[in-house]
């Protein structure tokens, strides 16, 4: 039976963590429980939604009997913000025919009886042994989910297009994402110490949540591991693994241009800003705006039946003839959120082909997004 002591800060900080892999819609009343184990100076902490995200956890601990039990992750999370700081006591109370059915948390004067389901019908998965690995640092590894992950789908009827494309290879990796109405490229120059290139479609909301947990400034080493099934990212004390997404990714090298006849450059906030008052206008014209470059400004505008116009005007540099082309104005606004330059350059070939923004001066990084019709 688990018995357990542990900080009160750790033990929050990990449930708050480890409760993100509950989705609470599970039909298996034990899937929404996070499962506790007790063993090695450690208390693990583990939750699974039995399809593309499950999160591994552990922290220091006083074990002062091994065991396991699962409990809600509600539940748990809010008593253990409850608690003031200190030491938190868990242990597991049976019932009268001896199987563990409540775990008692105490601290201080606050106690709690919380009912549990017995460890044995968690269905914990497998760690992923064997595979391709792959060193890369944290912050880095965070930035490029931020500025990819956003362009996935949130269409579950086509779940190939609800992930992001990891392709691994020696000289690096590219992530890659897309709804088809815009896509996305990252490239990283890494040292892999792999020969054979592999790919592997990894689900945007384990990515999402691993970059809730990476650090935007420490360079430390997240461990990939790429099986044939899964994929697994690990750091000290923390694993978070995921069940691949199957199929065929789109073919998106010839969705990319590989040549334009027109360019825009111009200031990332003052675009931000001018799109955003557009858009109000905007929004209601399923946030269709008008970009018209001429000389050495930019001209964006708005335009809707129902409530009436918007424009404003930017500074620019030009090359090429006159611009005049619409985009989602939330497509453009949510690459420049994650920009990693001050400025961008817009790259078009006409009013009915794909525009490229890149950040200027790095050819790291491509947006390619569809245009609209001007009405």
């Amino acid at each position: 039976m688990l018995s357990v002591v542990c900080q009160q800060s750790d033990l929050y900080e990990m449930v708050q963590i480890v409760g993100r892999g509950v989705t609470g819609r599970s039909s298996l009343p034990v899937l929404n429980n996070i499962y506790l184990e007790a063993g090695d100076d450690s208390l693990r902490l583990l939750s699974t939604d039995m399809e593309y995200l499950t999160i591994d956890g552990k922290i220091d601990a006083q074990v002062e009997e091994e065991g396991a039990i699962t409990i809600g992750a509600r539940i748990l999370g809010e008593v253990a913000g409850a608690l003031g700081e200190g030491d938190v006591h868990l242990e597991t109370q049976t019932s009268e025919g001896g199987q563990a059915n409540a775990v008692r948390i105490s601290s201080g004067v606050a106690s709690y009886s919380i009912n549990a389901l017995p460890a044995d019908e968690f269905p914990v998965p497998p760690s992923v042994e064997e595979g391709t690995a792959l060193s890369i640092p944290q912050n880095l590894l965070r930035e490029v989910i931020q500025q990819t992950v956003f362009a996935a789908s949130a269409d579950e009827t086509r779940p190939i297009l609800t992930g992001a494309l990891f392709s691994i290879k020696p000289e690096g990796l590219e992530v890659v994402a897309t709804d088809t109405y815009r896509l996305v490229l990252r490239k990283v120059e890494l040292e892999t110490g792999i020969a054979q290139p592999c790919q592997a479609i990894v689900s945007a909301r384990a990515l999402n949540e691993l970059a809730r947990v990476l650090s935007p400034v420490s360079d430390e080493a997240v461990e990939v591991i790429l099986s044939e099934r899964q994929i697994e990212f690990r750091l000290p004390d923390l694993k978070l693994g995921s069940r691949l997404i199957e199929g065929e990714f789109p073919k998106y090298e010839k969705v990319i241009p590989t040549s334009h006849e027109k360019e825009i450059l111009c200031e990332v906030s003052e675009l931000q800003t001018a799109l955003r008052r557009v858009l109000i206008v905007a929004r209601d014209d399923a946030n269709r705006v008008v970009f018209r470059g001429k000389q050495s400004q930019l001209q964006l505008s708005a335009k809707s039946s129902d409530v009436g116009e918007a424009g404003e005007t930017i500074g620019a540099e030009l090359q090429g003839d006159d611009i005049e082309i619409a985009f989602n104005a939330r497509y453009i606004l949510e690459m420049l959120g994650v920009c990693p330059s001050e400025r961008v350059v817009i790259r078009l070939s006409g009013p009915l082909n794909p525009g490229i923004i890149v950040p200027d001066g790095r050819d790291d990084y491509i947006y390619v997004v569809m245009p609209m019709q001007i009405m």
